[in-house]
This record gives C-alpha cells, structure tokens and sequence, in this order.
C-alpha cells in the first residue's frame, strides 16, 4: 500500500512540462490519447489533461478530437511550417496567458473570447471557484467538465472564429456583469483603437466591455499598429493591455501616451 501511495504522490507531483512531455511520448507511442485515460494515468483532473492537449495542439505537437488527441500528421508539411513559424509566437502567448491568470480571484464572474491567447489562460488559471462566460467553444471544451466553474456558454451561428457570433451572441453576452473579461485582437492600434473585421465581432465586444469593471487586451507585438474595419474600444478603454517584451519601445510609448496601462510579460 504504501509503495501504491508512492507512485500516486509521484504523479500528483509531474510538473505541468513533464506531464506534457510524457503526454508527447504516449502520442508517438500509440499515435493518440484520450482524455480519460492520461486524467487516471496521472491522477489529474480531465479539465488539467484538456489544457495539456489545447497547448500541445498550438505548439503542433497534436490535433484535439472529441474525448482525446492524435498525434499530428507529421507528412504534413504545411503544418509543420506553420508550427515553426508559430513557435516564438507561442511562446509569447504562454507568457502573456500566465499573467492574466494571475489577475484572476475566487468568485470571479469571467468573460473569454475565442482568441487562442485567451484559451490559453486555462493552462494557469488557479483552480478558483469562477464562472466563465463564452462565445468560444474551445473554452467550453476545456472546463465544460471542471467542478469548480459554472459555465455559460453564448448561443448564435457558429463562425469560423471559433465559437458563435451573431446578434443573438451579442444579446445573449449583454445580459451579464462580469469582474473581469479578456479580449485578443488581431487588430490594435495604441492611437486608434480596438477594431475587428466585421460589424458584429466588434458588437459582441462592445457589450462586453461596457458591462465590465475589468477588461484586458491581450496581444503580442506582431498585430500591434494594425487596424480593422469596425473600431469598438479606444486605448483607454482596458484595465490593462498585456504585450511581450519584444514589444517596439515606439508602440510602449504610444500606449501610454493614449491613456493606456502597459504590462509587459
């Protein structure tokens, strides 16, 4: 028995890195995994083994399917490239996730878009009583199963953005008061503003934002100075905005000038 409460105390143990490291090699043992089977392999939560898989899938590692994960196609040289070019990329998005995790208290009321940066933030969430509140259906199918959090999950037309987003989406997310909402962008300008693609991507911020009493862009330096069609947020707007180092001392200066909160992960 006591050898038995060992071997548990030794998995409890497995740092997130190793865990995922092992994960890796039961994929290219077994060429796939399911989420059951890792969660009792390494006495941790499914919601944990679900966060693993989300950050092996962006570094390219796997694909994610219904219950588990296969090891991605490694003839496929289109996404091969696209892992490499992603690499650092990611990187920053770890880092900037891990920060806006740490903004996060028990009883917290949370907004989480579709953005990949935004997913990420489960990886290092502590495990706080919470309730999140979603348009994004990798969000939903990361913590659908967690106990500890109430999820609310946003109707309309599923998009190719990763989640629901028309004026039923945008109805349904103004009903809310939230402590705290994180928002990415593939579009920000420290002068300009916030601004997507379409109408409707900025609606469903937009009512987000106002009903906010913290809102926090996250976004890497390669999509700072871009601008999109619709604004829907100025520079001042965010609690903080949370950018990597690599960051041009041009653009910090910029943020700042524009009323903005600057934190550098």
């Amino acid at each position: 028995m006591k050898g038995i409460n060992n071997r548990w105390n030794i998995k409890k143990e497995l740092s997130g890195v190793k865990r995922r490291e092992r994960i890796i090699n039961e994929l290219r043992e077994h060429g796939e995994v399911t989420v059951k089977i890792l969660s009792e392999q390494f006495g941790v939560s499914e919601m944990t083994i679900r966060r693993d898989l989300h950050l092996l899938e962006e570094q390219g590692y796997a694909t994610i399917h219904y219950g588990g994960a296969a090891l991605l196609d490694r003839q496929n040289i289109g996404c091969q490239s696209f892992s490499l070019r992603k690499g650092k990329e990611s990187e920053n998005k770890r880092k900037i996730a891990r920060r806006a995790a740490s903004f996060i208290k028990e009883g917290d009321v949370l907004f989480m878009d579709t953005s990949t940066t935004v997913l990420e933030i489960l990886t290092y969430m502590p495990a706080f009583r919470v309730k999140i509140i979603t348009n994004s259906v990798p969000v939903m199918e990361t913590v659908y199963r967690d106990e500890n959090i109430d999820l609310y999950m946003a109707p309309g037309l599923y998009r190719s953005v990763g989640g629901p987003l028309d004026y039923t989406t945008a109805e349904y997310l103004s009903r809310f008061h939230y402590s705290k909402a994180f928002f990415g962008s593939n579009s920000y300008d420290p002068i300009f503003g916030a601004s997507a693609a379409e109408e409707i991507e900025a609606a469903v911020k937009k009512c987000v934002l106002e009903n906010s009493d913290e809102n926090y862009l996250l976004i890497d330096h390669s999509k700072m100075g871009k601008r999109s069609f619709v604004k829907y947020a100025d520079t001042v707007d965010y609690t903080g905005i949370l950018s990597d180092e690599e960051l041009d001392i041009d653009w910090r200066t910029k943020i700042i000038q524009n009323g903005g909160s600057l934190i550098l992960c």
